[in-house]
């Protein structure tokens, strides 16, 4: 027997976040799920072209020249020549979990999923760690000098992010949201742990809500329940038949 949908923590936002009963609709979600420029826009959304994905309509959300919608430099989505392009899967996306090598060269990798991919620019940053959308920073800014309580607030717009390059990166998964996968579902165990989850024999096909180093949150398309599940609940061939 299937388990009932789990509770989400804040790291794994669920689609349809408005408030049961409020009305109202969740703009955010809306905006997160529209794949064209059109689409973005007829949603409220604004196109940003340097990553090819619909953000809010704010110059805070994506530069004002890479910036489609009443607060970009136009709102005619014809403009967008990376997007006329045929798409193509990329091989590191949002969502994605990689390694990479510490910018002080020791010898330990570090692993993080990808939170902003420019795809034109052929640059990447990656999450520090779950459950925070904290971004891994250049060695230079973590080694840098406490600033003074007056000045926190403009330090903060100062902040070297470390931009990785695909040569720098190496792809342990690429499963990310919006893929289509085969699950493993979690299963009452008679006598068993509440906490401990047992792996079904039989998968089913699920959608990929969100990503994190350790888990995977899923809607399984039969029923709809919701689930975060351990990495190895998914089927993951994008190894083996996505690479470059």
């Amino acid at each position: 027997m299937k388990l009932l949908p789990l509770l989400l923590p804040l790291s794994l936002p669920l689609a349809g976040g408005a408030e049961a009963g409020s009305g109202t609709k969740d703009l955010t979600e809306a905006i997160d799920l529209a794949e064209t420029c059109e689409s973005c826009l007829a949603k409220g959304g604004g196109w940003c072209t340097s990553e090819q994905r619909c953000v809010e309509d704010d110059t805070a959300h994506c530069d004002v020249e890479s910036l489609i919608g009443l607060a970009g430099y136009t709102n005619d989505c014809e403009t967008d020549e990376e997007g006329q392009k045929p798409k193509v899967r990329a091989w590191i996306d949002k969502g994605v979990l990689v390694s990479y090598n510490f910018e002080n060269g020791t010898c330990c990798q570090g692993v993080g999923v990808v939170h902003r991919a420019y795809h034109v620019l052929e640059e990447y940053t990656l999450l520090l760690r779950d459950g925070s959308k904290e971004e891994v920073k250049t060695e230079r800014w973590n080694k840098r000098k406490p600033a003074k309580k007056a000045d926190e607030n403009s330090e903060y717009h100062n902040i070297e992010f470390r931009y990785f390059k695909a040569q720098e990166l190496t792809v342990l998964s690429g499963v990310r949201p919006g893929d289509i996968v085969q699950a493993h579902f979690a299963v009452k165990q008679k006598g068993g742990s509440d906490d401990a989850l047992v792996k079904s024999r039989r998968v089913e096909e699920a959608v990929v809500i969100n990503t994190t180093v350790s888990d995977i949150a899923v809607n399984f398309t039969s029923d709809f329940v919701v689930s975060i599940l351990p990495r190895d609940f998914i089927v993951d061939l994008t190894n083996e038949t996505l690479a470059p």
